[in-house]
């Protein structure tokens, strides 16, 4: 019974959480691999715009002092690591966390220096670039204190579809043959609730198919997640609870990919 009230919260906060026509649209691989190719092209044009002889000034910040020439450097090696570790496997929130943490440093700079800074308009477009670009990770720019990045690639959320498809065919084959065995719930009841289990299976797959395809899928994504609902709360009220809590757990782990994915709190 624990198992299925942690799926009944989980489920809860993923389907509260936004409004259906609020839901942003989750970017994909290749949009995402463009923000990180357009934070470096942003950079540079900061860069570019500069004056020379502040590049080689001493920068004071809280935590010490940084010759600014040296602090772009290492900006520009850490966005190229970010970029070459970007793949249909991984999107690289380690990296791509390690950046943005680390323009901090250059924003309070230009923060220092003030708006009449020759490149604080350059500066404000690139960092606009890594407000979009955070949001994908799960975070903001400036990043808070101890803030995690996170971000599951496209490849990663259709296994995920996948692992609930598979996990809702054998829920329904267990719920059937359980509440068969109960003599007190009526076959169309029976029949009813093994359908909405099926129904859980084939919004996961119209959700993978969207995102294989490169489609708008945040609706897909709140079908799944009201159809989980329906049915976490169908067989918690039947007689074949206990028996299907392990199966509805199943549930839980792809579920959770899923809202984090689509920016779900």
């Amino acid at each position: 019974m624990k198992v299925m009230r942690t799926l009944a919260i989980g489920v809860l906060i993923l389907a509260a959480a936004m409004p259906a026509a609020a839901q942003p649209d989750r970017l994909y691989d290749k949009d995402v691999k463009a923000l990180i190719e357009q934070s470096k092209s942003t950079f540079d044009r900061f860069w570019d715009a500069l004056d020379g002889r502040l590049k080689n000034t001493t920068f004071k910040g809280p935590s010490g002092e940084w010759v600014v020439k040296k602090i772009g450097e290492d900006y520009k090696t850490a966005i190229d690591l970010a970029k070459s570790r970007f793949t249909d496997t991984s999107s690289a929130s380690t990296e791509v966390g390690a950046f943005l943490k680390d323009a901090v440093l250059m924003q309070n700079y230009v923060s220092q220096q003030g708006a009449g800074m020759k490149g604080a308009s350059e500066w404000q477009a690139h960092a606009n670039v890594l407000g979009k670009l955070a949001a994908e990770y799960g975070a903001t720019f400036p990043p808070a204190a101890g803030q995690a990045f996170r971000r599951y690639s496209d490849r990663e959320v259709v296994a995920a579809t996948a692992a609930i498809e598979q996990s809702s065919k054998q829920l329904a084959s267990a719920l059937e043959s359980t509440l068969k065995k109960d003599k007190a719930t009526p076959e169309a009841a029976r029949k009813a609730m093994v359908a909405d289990v099926k129904q859980v299976g084939a919004a996961a797959k119209m959700l993978g198919s969207a995102v294989k395809d490169g489609k708008p899928a945040s609706a897909h994504m709140t079908t799944l997640v009201d159809q989980v609902k329906k049915v976490q709360g169908a067989i918690g009220a039947s007689s074949a609870a206990g028996a299907l809590a392990g199966q509805l757990g199943s549930l839980n782990a792809p579920l959770a990919t899923i809202g984090t994915a689509f920016h779900q709190k």
